[in-house]
């Protein structure tokens, strides 16, 4: 009987162990996904990119918006 109990013991512990590893899997995997997502920390890491991107972005909208039908 003393068996069983002590091994209902570690396969608790054995959970709450994976239910630990799990929510800090989660938490990291939540902040990395919002670090990702964030305009301002892609702006800081790629800025000549961005600014590329903006200025071709422009031009394409004015020429949208300024064409003449001639």
């Amino acid at each position: 009987m003393a068996d069983t109990s002590r091994d209902s013991a570690a396969i608790r512990a054995g959970i709450e162990r994976a239910r630990m590893e799990i929510e800090e899997s989660v938490a990291a995997l939540r902040a990395n996904v919002s670090e990702k997502l964030d305009w301002r920390h892609l702006v800081r890491r790629h800025p000549a990119a961005v600014f590329g991107g903006a200025v071709a972005l422009g031009v394409l909208v004015a020429r949208w918006t300024s064409r003449s039908t001639l």
